[in-house]
């Protein structure tokens, strides 16, 4: 599943569910225009959850996740 949303500068994203090590349950933040993937962690504990939690969450709610994201690539904790 995949949802899409525009930030607050109308640039439009799409947000699917990612996993990291450890069994993490991520949201991805994929800019449509290009540029780099951003990760937040989720609350869900395992994909079957993340993947509700991606279809109920307001798209506020996923403005704010995406606000905490970080660069796909970075190693900074979450």
């Amino acid at each position: 599943m995949q949802r899409s949303i525009r930030d607050e500068q109308g640039k439009a994203w799409d947000v699917m569910v990612g996993r990291e090590s450890y069994g993490m349950q991520v949201w991805l933040f994929s800019p449509r225009s290009g540029g780099e993937v951003r990760k937040a962690l989720m609350e869900s504990s395992t994909r079957l959850d993340a993947m509700q939690e991606l279809e109920q969450v307001s798209e506020e709610h996923l403005r704010e996740r995406l606000g905490a994201s970080v660069p796909w690539s970075s190693r900074t904790a979450f």
